[in-house]
């Protein structure tokens, strides 16, 4: 096809302003299309790697019975990723934001929940209770680590549930519909009646800075609506999460606690239950 549009590092609002103004979709569509070609060819890619939660148990302490149960919880590691850039091209800030909602919302492997993050800091928590002074015994401390860790995990494993399954390309297939509607319905600057007053409410200095905002919020929104379609939940209800599976189910008065695949699931376990019973009492 012929290319109809080229730049060489353009500013975002010249790129949304050009595509306001053409005549045709064709030229919408190559307009908007390197954009994207833009944002995926970006060097801030997405980056997930691992950290820990360290510390060292003092050298005095290492041949106690206790030196040695924190010894072994000293190095807990854990998955993160690279949620900002340093970068202050258009391009690199707005990859940053579709870097970061695809980890939160679909990455299963980077949970940095704080109810979970708090329970891997309990090793190292108790530790420096007991260097403080704190009396403790291995035993107890022992247990008292085994449950945190074993609650960590659980934990870990219930919000994994709740993330949703997409991969990377079906992603950027997705952001990509997002991306055009923000095309579409953002308005120009020059559309408001008081550019300087739009620009000092939402804290920009530049037409780049409103356009990238305008775009980051929109890809926020863009994902609530789209995960509520994702678990069939109408647009105007409520929600909650399904305390078997972690699926989002819409609210209704009746508390409702489970969707529907688990709680029919729940429903042949207890005639089973009831059953077995009948069967045992005969």
């Amino acid at each position: 096809m012929k290319v109809i549009y080229e730049y060489d590092d353009p500013f975002l609002y010249e790129i949304i302003e050009d595509y306001k103004e053409a005549k045709t979709e064709e030229e919408k569509d190559e307009i908007f299309n390197s954009f994207c070609s833009s944002i995926w060819s970006s060097d801030n890619k997405r980056r997930i790697y691992k950290k820990s939660i360290r510390f060292n148990v003092r050298k005095d302490l290492l041949q106690t019975e206790l030196g040695q149960v924190f010894d072994v919880w000293s190095d807990i590691e854990y998955t993160y990723y690279k949620s900002m850039t340093k970068d202050e091209n258009w391009h690199s800030i707005i990859r940053q934001k579709i870097n970061n909602i695809y980890t939160r919302y679909f990455d299963k492997e980077v949970i940095l929940n704080k109810e979970y993050m708090n329970l891997l800091k309990i090793p190292k928590k108790l530790y420096y209770q007991w260097i403080s002074g704190i009396d403790m015994n291995a035993e107890t401390v022992t247990e008292l680590i085994d449950d945190a860790i074993d609650n960590a995990r659980k934990t870990k494993s219930k919000l994994q549930q709740e993330k949703m399954s997409l991969s990377w390309n079906e992603y950027k297939k997705v952001i990509e519909e997002f991306l055009r509607r923000c095309f579409d319905n953002c308005k120009l600057i020059g559309e408001y009646e008081d550019k300087t007053k739009i620009i000092t409410i939402f804290n920009f200095l530049t037409e780049d800075n409103f356009y990238v905002g305008y775009i980051c919020r929109s890809l926020e929104g863009e994902i609530l609506k789209w995960q509520k379609k994702y678990y069939n939940i109408r647009d105007h209800k409520k929600y909650s999460r399904c305390k078997q599976c972690g699926s989002m189910i819409e609210k209704t008065g009746n508390k409702r606690l489970y969707c529907d695949k688990c709680a029919k699931a729940k429903e042949r376990e207890r005639k089973r239950k009831i059953a077995y019973k009948y069967r045992i009492a005969k």
